[in-house]
């Protein structure tokens, strides 16, 4: 079976280097035999998540049915002061929210095969740890390899390819590791 993996910025602005990043790995990703998906945190606006939510906000519904189809997901984030960036906290906290008020069955998170790349050079190492830990916790299976880009912005070229040879092998490897790693573990019955 073709594995089916969604590529998502940890931003939801265009011009930062993770949602750069991100959609370098979806070019070199669309070139395989995957089932593919991008999507970006400013596709689905959410509310600051406050644990004690009556109302359901779609958009965070949309996005735990999206993960839930999925057999992986490659995130790609940047840091904020030394961790992960409080809109993508913000994301998980609804998606995992969504799947446990509804009444119908719903598991994103379960078995979800996830490949953590940083686009930040200096805290990326403390928010993929951050990320891990979480994403452990809700029942997904975080790739031991990650991917980092050593210069952030500096290292992605202005046709949006990494601007050193070296990077451009490495992540493509990775994308090799991960792509290997989501057909091992299909969640697909």
């Amino acid at each position: 079976m073709i594995p089916r993996l969604l590529v998502l910025s940890g931003s939801p602005r265009p011009d930062v280097p993770e949602s750069r990043l991100a959609a370098e790995a979806t070019r070199l990703l669309a070139a395989t035999e995957v089932s593919l998906t991008s999507a970006s945190l400013a596709d689905y606006p959410l509310p600051l998540f406050d644990g004690a939510a009556d109302a359901l906000p779609q958009n965070a519904w949309l996005l735990a049915q999206r993960l839930a189809l999925q057999d992986g997901l490659l995130l790609v984030t940047g840091e904020h002061n030394g961790g992960m960036p409080a809109a993508l906290k913000n994301a998980i906290d609804w998606i995992a929210h969504a799947a446990a008020r509804e009444n119908r069955p719903l598991s994103p998170f379960r078995r979800l095969v996830v490949a953590l790349a940083s686009a930040c050079p200096s805290g990326g190492r403390q928010s993929l740890a951050q990320l891990r830990a979480v994403f452990a916790h809700l029942g997904a299976e975080a790739m031991t390899a990650e991917f980092h880009l050593n210069e952030a912005g500096g290292g992605i070229g202005p046709d949006g390819a990494l601007a050193r040879p070296e990077d451009q092998e490495r992540l493509s490897d990775f994308l090799d590791r991960a792509l290997d790693h989501v057909g091992a573990l299909s969640r697909q019955v």
